[in-house]
């Protein structure tokens, strides 16, 4: 059977009128009332240092910083829900800018060569055709790095399969997989192979607590 893997979009946000995959409203399995308050448009309404130290206790293993950018910001639109947090352990990382390359992004479909993910890189720093430059790329070229660390899984291991999934579109390959921060590594894909970016970025690493 031929291997299928993800094509949700976690950089974008779900379209007006698009329903909501079944498992993505409680993120990491945990009760719907955990969640933050929303506004009638389907955004977080609720501030994050308001939400955050209600549910810390929840997510004992997620660092403040990775809580923000992936639960809070992303709650009900993540196509990861389906990982759990308290199977992993996060870690703050120096990582080598070039082995960038070797994270696998949704937005690429999931293929090695992040071709389309170089280009959209490029257009956000190099084509942008509004006045005013798009404030994450304005900011990575100037410090040459991440304004906030994205989120990498190692799942060199392949851990995650399509044996220990329940749909299909929850596989995922056996490599290292982008999870939050979709523009900013398309960012950094670009501005790496331009000369740009730094030699070492910052990046949360996810990976598998022992069992």
């Amino acid at each position: 059977m031929a291997t299928t893997w993800s094509r949700c979009r976690c950089w974008v946000n779900r379209r007006p009128g698009e329903p909501k995959r079944a498992k993505s409203i409680i993120v990491d399995n945990y009760p719907e009332n955990l969640k933050p308050r929303f506004d009638a448009g389907g955004g977080v309404e609720e501030p994050f240092e308001e939400w955050w130290p209600k549910v810390q206790r929840y997510f004992p293993n997620v660092p403040e910083d990775v809580a923000k950018y992936w639960l809070h910001e992303h709650w009900s639109r993540s196509c990861y829900a389906y990982l759990r947090s308290r199977d992993y352990q996060f870690d703050l990382v120096s990582w080598p800018s070039g082995k960038l390359f070797e994270v696998r992004s949704t937005f690429n479909g999931f293929a090695a060569d992040n071709k389309k993910c170089v280009e959209h890189g490029r257009y956000l720093v190099d084509d942008w055709e509004f006045p005013v430059p798009y404030r994450t790329s304005a900011f990575m070229i100037e410090h040459g790095e991440f304004p906030t660390p994205i989120i990498i899984l190692d799942n060199r291991d392949g851990h995650i399969n399509s044996n220990t999934v329940q749909h299909a579109y929850e596989n995922l390959p056996a490599a290292y997989v982008l999870i939050e921060g979709h523009r900013r590594f398309n960012i950094a894909l670009y501005l790496q192979k331009t000369g740009r970016l730094k030699p070492q970025v910052y990046v949360w690493l996810m990976t598998k607590s022992p069992a």
